[in-house]
């Protein structure tokens, strides 16, 4: 399962490339670059041993240099209530020093779950700033609402009219200001296969979050 949702998270970034740039070249890792990331993992990582890492290995096109990339899914822990909360771990390899780096940049993502293992989805939400627990249930659990309310905001948006009927999925969770001088919301970044990205700023009040502005992409 955890092997599969990272081909899964890694397709879904490939799938974003412009369409006018060159194929992708891919391979297997090499034995060698293999042995290297797992002792170099341990040493960063002692305590965790079950590690499941997914290898991504891609050029450009012939006689450019191979990137090789790992990635790691830490185990899901539960959170606040229905909450789930995992953790992904970014490496590459530089092949002319013959080491690994990175693991300083931890993405975050987030679900909710019924059931009592955490199961991750296949597309788990990336959550791109700090937030308390009890305001990402409101926010993951009010999405679907906000989305609907603000199929009216994308009508009204010159930059926004073509996606106001397109079928979008919950992408990302960020926090910041629509515009400047406007006040801090939440903002919940919607993915269309067919129509690009959809930002939904939402204001909180009380319990609840209204879809305030949007802006597309």
């Amino acid at each position: 399962m955890r092997a599969a949702l990272l081909a899964l998270l890694l397709v879904a970034g490939a799938g974003h490339m412009g369409a006018g740039q060159a194929a992708v070249e891919t391979r297997v890792p090499a034995e060698a670059e293999l042995k290297s990331f797992h002792a170099y993992y341990q040493k960063r990582f002692p305590e965790n041993h079950s590690a499941q890492p997914a290898f991504a290995v891609t050029r450009a096109g012939a006689g450019a240099p191979w990137q090789v990339t790992a990635t790691v899914l830490m185990a899901p822990r539960r959170a606040l209530k229905l909450l789930c909360r995992m953790q992904r771990i970014d490496f590459a390899y530089a092949p002319d020093k013959g080491e690994w780096g990175g693991g300083e940049r931890v993405r975050q993502f987030v679900w909710l779950d019924r059931a009592s293992g955490c199961v991750p989805p296949a597309r788990p939400v990336a959550l791109l700033q700090r937030m308390p627990d009890t305001e990402l249930v409101g926010v993951l659990a009010q999405q679907g609402k906000l989305l609907d309310k603000a199929r009216l905001l994308l009508a009204g948006n010159t930059g926004c009219a073509r996606q106001r009927s397109a079928p979008f999925e919950l992408h990302a969770i960020d926090v910041g200001a629509s515009g400047e001088g406007s006040e801090e919301m939440v903002a919940l970044v919607f993915r269309s296969a067919r129509d690009g990205d959809a930002t939904i700023w939402a204001r909180r009040t009380g319990a609840d979050y209204d879809a305030w502005n949007a802006n597309c992409r």
